[in-house]
């Protein structure tokens, strides 16, 4: 790269992080925890249903996902509600922009090339892809377009096992989704997430840790048994048994005594949901 390519370059990161930091943007990616709080706030209430044993389901064209115990079931859900459709809109810009913003951090908020920055901006990017996910499910259901989560994964795991290589494929998403999983107990229980908070008042600080660790390992918990069923699907060479969240509770409330661990991994997706509240106050931004 020459110095002019060069100089333009670090010029249009610095442009890019001034947009980044600026009063509006951070406000924005605020909403976008608030966002990302109230999906996982509806995500914890379907799955308290399902091990109850209650059905979540609706009428009409939004009837068949709103008894998913996922992320296209809780859309739908809000989709549903009066105003629901307005919810939504500021779901997906609020998680827009945190997606934005996070990929400007994996962008250009390493200053250094040392290992640890390198892994910082890998989480960025996988924080990216998660609120994005989020952002773009949210714009679908708010324009009437709300797809079931589960099906495109079951469509996606029979695409890759129809290619050469497929079920290597799968078993990476497997592993990477395990890790994830794993990853997100840990940081609960080492109550990592700290670092990216300012410190909060000493009234708030209790609930809030109390609400984080509990969402973290629940979250985590969550995620580790969606990669286990992905591993399943490549080990069978089924797609059918690859699932996201929805699969992973019907998983979860098929085993002995599944009803009542699935009502403690909806409690922790709740609590989540509320943290994710204080978060939208607190993190560093």
């Amino acid at each position: 790269m020459t110095d002019s390519a060069e100089a333009t370059a670090r010029e249009t990161g610095r442009q890019v992080r001034r947009a980044a930091d600026s009063r509006w943007f951070e406000v924005t990616a605020r909403a976008g925890f608030v966002g990302s709080g109230v999906v996982h706030l509806l995500i914890g209430y379907l799955a308290v249903l399902l091990g109850i044993g209650t059905s979540a389901g609706g009428s009409g064209s939004q009837g068949s996902q709103s008894g998913e115990t996922d992320q296209s079931g809780a859309l739908a859900q809000l989709a549903a509600v009066p105003g629901g459709v307005v919810l939504l809109w500021v779901v997906a810009v609020g998680t827009a922009a945190l997606t934005l913003r996070l990929v400007v951090e994996a962008v250009v908020g390493g200053r250094t090339d040392s290992a640890r920055s390198w892994l910082n901006r890998g989480k960025n990017v996988a924080k990216a892809v998660v609120y994005g996910v989020i952002a773009y499910s949210s714009t679908s259901f708010a324009l009437g377009a709300g797809r079931s989560s589960s099906g495109s994964t079951r469509s996606a795991a029979a695409k890759a096992l129809a290619t050469p290589g497929g079920v290597f494929l799968l078993l990476a998403v497997a592993a990477i989704a395990v890790a994830v999983g794993i990853g997100l107990v840990v940081i609960g229980v080492r109550r990592s997430y700290r670092k990216h908070l300012v410190t909060p008042p000493a009234s708030v600080e209790r609930p809030l840790t109390v609400l984080a660790v509990t969402g973290y390992v629940a979250k985590g918990i969550a995620v580790t048994i969606v990669g286990v069923l992905v591993a399943v699907a490549a080990f069978t060479s089924d797609p059918e048994q690859a699932t996201g969240l929805d699969g992973a509770f019907e998983a979860v409330k098929a085993m002995p005594g599944g009803g009542v661990l699935l009502v403690v991994i909806g409690v922790g997706f709740l609590a989540f949901g509320v943290y994710s509240f204080f978060r939208a106050k607190y993190a560093r931004i």
